[in-house]
């Protein structure tokens, strides 16, 4: 390390332009970094759910469902000019690119028919026919109709609801926008109009992700204030920044290369880098005011503080690179992408720390009197950690038990740890879409999809009777729920062929139990209706159907609930029959595959983390004892993260699922340092009592500086109003906070209970004390 760090010093300026050069060349790739949530990234792609939900979308459209809802005022929705709102909304919709015609659903979509009783025949037509409308002959219809009832008007027909399908030629901004801009001229006093569904969802998602770009220059301030606050000189306080906006590029301009689109995980890549990187110049700086205190030279300054901090650095930065790389262990794509993000970035950080940073130190002109006496202020900070010192060195045991106590606490609160999962929870409760969302669960069936593929062995087996009536038994067990509603398939519209064709009777609302009737009815409604008249809910060879709902909540913790009695349902009322049945398409199968990917993926990546902090720090340490030293407070602090979590109910969920990663890999650093400076005071003769009094009063300053650097920056994103990063935001500054706490009193502790040879070994001859000039705390 040390000829390492004097090749440095031996060439500033060309190590700094060498720097800023590859900067510049990376810098050149960020413009191919764009925000675009994309419909299946933030998928587990490999869940059956999800492969149901994508075959069910690949067959029948339904993966970008678009929910608007027309409320009147006043009155009800029957009159001209809201039918005629509905009417317009509905033809412009139908002339967009990428709508799924067949699947329009509102009382003005061509292929919603009203199906009626004729002359010993049925009589198909839109509900809507001409510019004059027949109001009370159209809620004569809607009311007889079981289909429409409830499902297309609300029960108090206060409302009607649209309902748009899309395939993939729209990105879910370009229909959100596209919906807008057809809403927009209907709105005014008579009606309200509200919007739902996953693109308009995701629509919403990409407008707070760009929040990022507002949030990161107030991540670089706060960061920098508390910077000023260690050092109290600007000097001091811009080379870290520049040092981690250096690494923030490098990051973005792999991001770039790579062509990986900015979502809203990759968002949070420079707030992440940003403060880590301040962190690791942070812990550097510190050494050098102490070394430059003691020699007065720059350059044998920055050789010595980089000597001795530069291989505790690299270890703790491997140690984080590593934990951040296990999130690509998740099933999920974004999470993937956003560890391998950010394990390079902190790879790149490191390098640029290891160049940059120290060259551009001896280009800067020395500290001066006044400059170093500053440094060393903090009178206050140093008097906690003194006072801190005096507690750990003289009740170790003490700490411990209060250490483990407070743990316990904290720690029952896993007991009432939920895993849930619900998209429109990400966003808070006031903001728009939110309010559009309860307004439309409220008034009509819901706004999350529930899709259920009925797939045969062989053409024409959906218009057996047997199968359309265990489909129409599943139907009603579903609607059984109160949270479930518009639940449609082939077998509801052959009910109400058989009613038509029986004169209208509401008796003959079943399923008729001749096959070839079945076929005749269908054969007629085709001819009228036209041969895709039906395409929405069967193929052309009635070998693949259907069945259409929607729900009030997408919680995952219902959702599992609701497809586990479904299923069971299924496997009985099916048995024998010649099909299979998916129940796990729509937003709640989503919902509900998400909630077990995080299950599964959040323990294995617990253990993951874990290992790889274990391993690694006992190969740094050389001893098994050591690793279990540094992986001790990260495991308080998980633990206690934890429990609040559960104490304040809030859910562990995609979002939350990698703040232990995130946390534990930041949080590592402070252990590591914090151990490698005891090892380096006691090889200097200090015994381990004094070298822990000395370890607290100067690798203690840094850890509570970049503690608190990080834990601020991540504290930015609850200026976000987005909900997902307001909880991402405290509980990540919470277990580096923790992290940081026990690291200063847990660790020392355990040292002077346990005084392991890893540390032991290291003492040397009491002659060889610590240099004259180094900062010593006072003997008790």
């Amino acid at each position: 390390m040390e000829s390492y760090i004097r090749f440095v010093v031996g060439r500033p300026r060309i190590i700094v332009v060498v720097t800023l050069a590859l900067t510049a060349l990376l810098a050149t790739q960020i413009r191919y970094v764009h925000l675009e949530i994309r419909r299946r990234a933030a998928l587990p792609q490999d869940h059956p759910y999800v492969q149901i939900q994508n075959r069910i979308s690949d067959l029948f459209g339904g993966e970008a469902v678009v929910i608007i809802g027309v409320i009147a005022q006043q009155g009800d929705v029957f009159t001209p000019a809201i039918l005629s709102k509905v009417q317009r909304i509905t033809d412009q919709l139908g002339e967009t690119p990428g709508v799924i015609e067949t699947s329009l659903f509102s009382v003005a979509a061509p292929y919603v028919k009203a199906v009626t009783a004729g002359n010993d025949a049925m009589d198909i037509r839109p509900l809507l026919e001409g510019p004059a409308v027949d109001v009370e002959k159209l809620r004569s219809l809607i009311r007889d109709d079981k289909l429409l009832r409830g499902n297309l008007v609300s029960a108090d027909e206060t409302a009607t609801v649209i309902v748009a399908e899309f395939d993939d030629s729209l990105s879910d901004v370009e229909i959100a926008n596209r919906i807008n801009q057809i809403v927009t001229p209907e709105r005014d006093d008579s009606v309200m109009i509200a919007l739902a569904g996953a693109p308009i969802l995701r629509f919403w998602l990409a407008r707070y992700t760009a929040m990022i770009l507002v949030l990161f220059p107030i991540a670089v301030i706060v960061i920098g204030l508390i910077h000023y606050e260690a050092f109290r000189t600007l000097q001091a306080m811009f080379l870290p920044l520049v040092t981690a906006l250096l690494s923030v590029t490098w990051a973005l301009g792999l991001m770039g290369l790579s062509r990986q689109p900015m979502d809203s995980w990759s968002a949070l890549t420079p707030v992440v880098i940003l403060a880590v990187a301040a962190g690791h110049a942070v812990q550097i700086l510190k050494r050098y005011y102490e070394e430059y205190a003691v020699l007065g030279d720059t350059r044998e300054a920055v050789v010595r503080s980089v000597v001795a901090v530069g291989p505790v650095m690299l270890t703790a930065g491997f140690i984080a690179s590593a934990g951040f790389a296990t999130l690509v262990t998740f099933g999920i794509s974004s999470v993937r992408v956003f560890g391998l993000l950010l394990s390079c970035g902190i790879l790149s950080a490191l390098f640029i720390e290891m160049t940059f940073t120290p060259a551009c130190r001896c280009l800067l002109p020395a500290p001066k009197t006044r400059e170093m006496q500053r440094e060393r202020g903090g009178f206050w900070l140093s008097r906690v950690l003194d006072g801190l010192a005096e507690v750990v060195v003289r009740h170790p045991g003490a700490v411990l038990g209060m250490a483990a106590g407070i743990t316990l606490v904290a720690a029952t609160g896993i007991l009432f740890l939920t895993v849930d999962n619900s998209f429109r929870l990400w966003f808070s409760p006031s903001t728009e879409v939110r309010v559009d969302d309860a307004i439309l669960n409220d008034r009509l069936p819901g706004t999350a999809s529930l899709r259920i593929l009925v797939e045969g062995q062989q053409e024409n087996v959906l218009q057996q009777p047997a199968v359309l009536e265990a489909m129409s038994d599943l139907e009603a067990f579903l609607e059984q729920d109160p949270a479930i509603g518009g639940v449609t398939s082939i077998a509801d519209h052959v009910k109400r062929m058989h009613k038509a064709m029986n004169n209208g009777d509401p008796r003959f609302y079943t399923i008729p139990d001749n096959p070839r009737l079945v076929s005749q009815y269908l054969l007629l409604y085709g001819m009228s209706a036209g041969p895709d008249g039906l395409i929405a809910f069967v193929d052309p060879g009635y070998r693949r159907a259907v069945i259409r709902g929607l729900s009030k909540t997408d919680g995952a913790a219902f959702s599992r609930e609701l497809i586990e009695r479904a299923q069971a349902y299924a496997k009985t009322r099916f048995r024998g029959l010649p099909v299979s049945v998916g129940i796990a398409g729509g937003t709640i199968g989503v919902q509900t595959a998400m909630n077990d990917v995080v299950v599964h993926d959040k323990i294995a990546n617990m253990i993951q983390v874990a290992g790889i902090i274990f391993v690694l720090s006992t190969i740094a340490l050389g001893s098994f004892v050591g690793g279990a030293f540094v992986l001790t407070p990260l495991l308080l602090a998980v633990a206690i993260t934890l429990g609040v979590m559960g104490w304040t109910r809030t859910w562990l969920d995609m979002t939350t699922a990698a703040i232990t990663a995130m946390g534990v890999s930041i949080g590592a650093d402070f252990a590591i340092y914090l151990i490698f400076r005891i090892r380096e005071e006691m090889s200097k003769g200090a015994p381990l009592e004094l070298a822990i009094r000395v370890s607290l009063r100067t690798s203690g300053k840094a850890v509570f500086f970049v503690s608190s650097a990080v834990a601020v920056g991540y504290l930015v994103l609850l200026f976000s109003g987005f909900s997902i990063w307001t909880r991402l935001g405290i509980l990540t500054s919470l277990i580096v906070l923790v992290s940081a706490f026990a690291t200063l009193t847990v660790v020392p502790s355990l040292a002077l209970m346990v005084r392991p040879r890893f540390l032991l070994r290291f003492a040397a001859p009491v002659a060889e004390h610590v240099p004259q000039g180094r900062i010593v705390a006072p003997e008790p």
